[in-house]
């Protein structure tokens, strides 16, 4: 099974000359397997001039494009090539894309329209169903998950998600589907993290060093009633991916549970990350209502807190894969 996607004839003729346009700008649009030569990768701070060209290009599309545009997938037919390009580049400017669907969207159907995305290796948490596909909805106090912020009501800070994973649990791409929205809040903020790695290189090329640097951020472990969890996990916020040469990120704003390097330098660069995540100008707004979804590569993002009611209760799909988008066409 595959994802078809239609769009109307005024729509595809807009997007017909906007990818025209985007491969005048640069003529490498046409759709390749993600994985690149690590040492060619441009977020290695030594590849300068590969750096430069990402950057240039990684611009021109996110002025060509918009970020809240909602892609129809389904869980029907494969991808044709037009549109395979189009998703890719919204990727390559935003790191993210909305897509809508069916709102009774089954979730062995979620799955495998995250599958027509090359999404396929997805990782199980505690939390999870048996197929992998975490409910993420309000729980009542007496449910062990409760403990933990995505199930409840409450507002979470930025982060990204499985910063607390082994670099072989990476979680490199998430997916999110809303079965139905709260009466009330709810809504996602979105920050692509290439885009922030992009302002502090070009701001402050130091900083960025020192947040690559292999032990900034240690998560402790996590034990309950004398039982480990999950390990203590020290590492990077940036890093660049070994199977693939993209860039991962693991961050988290949360104040508790968390161990920064505490060196003058140290706290300046993670001053400097967060100055970018309360100012930045590029942070997206985008509230899911039923049928809508968002697939990304595990940008920085976070959520408002929420109310529901008897007849609104919050219930949205997610999964989590270990491996980037790769739109291919069927």
């Amino acid at each position: 099974m595959g994802c078809f996607i239609q769009a109307d004839s005024g729509v595809e003729s807009r997007l017909v000359g906007e990818l025209t346009g985007i491969a005048a700008m640069n003529a490498n649009t046409s759709i390749k397997p993600t994985a690149i030569d690590e040492t060619e990768s441009p977020f290695l701070l030594d590849n300068e001039s590969t750096f430069q060209a990402w950057k240039q290009r990684k611009l021109q599309l996110r002025q060509a494009l918009s970020p809240l545009e909602q892609f129809p997938l389904s869980p029907a037919t494969g991808i044709n090539l037009q549109y395979a390009t189009r998703i890719k580049n919204q990727i390559d400017a935003f790191n993210f894309i909305v897509f809508e669907s069916d709102p009774t969207l089954s979730r062995s159907e979620f799955l495998q329209l995250n599958q027509c995305l090359g999404m396929r290796r997805i990782d199980q948490n505690p939390g999870a169903e048996d197929d992998a596909v975490t409910l993420l909805q309000g729980l009542p106090d007496g449910d062990p998950r409760a403990n933990y912020i995505p199930y409840t009501d409450r507002a979470m800070n930025w982060h990204t998600d499985g910063y607390y994973n082994p670099p072989e649990r990476n979680i490199k791409a998430f997916s999110l589907f809303c079965v139905t929205a709260a009466a009330e809040g709810g809504a996602n903020f979105l920050l692509d993290h290439e885009y922030v790695y992009l302002l502090l290189r070009d701001t402050d090329p130091e900083s960025l060093a020192v947040l690559m640097s292999p032990d900034f951020m240690c998560v402790p472990a996590n034990e309950t009633d004398d039982t480990i969890m999950r390990d203590e996990q020290s590492g990077p916020v940036f890093a660049v991916d070994p199977e693939n040469g993209r860039l991962h990120m693991r961050y988290t704003s949360r104040p508790r549970h968390l161990i920064w390097k505490e060196d003058s330098r140290s706290q300046h660069a993670l001053e400097c990350l967060r100055e970018i995540l309360h100012d930045s100008d590029a942070i997206v707004d985008l509230h899911l209502s039923a049928g809508l979804g968002l697939i990304c590569n595990n940008i920085l993002h976070g959520r408002q807190a929420y109310r529901d009611t008897d007849q609104d209760k919050r219930l949205l799909y997610r999964a989590r894969f270990l491996d980037s988008i790769d739109p291919r066409p069927a």
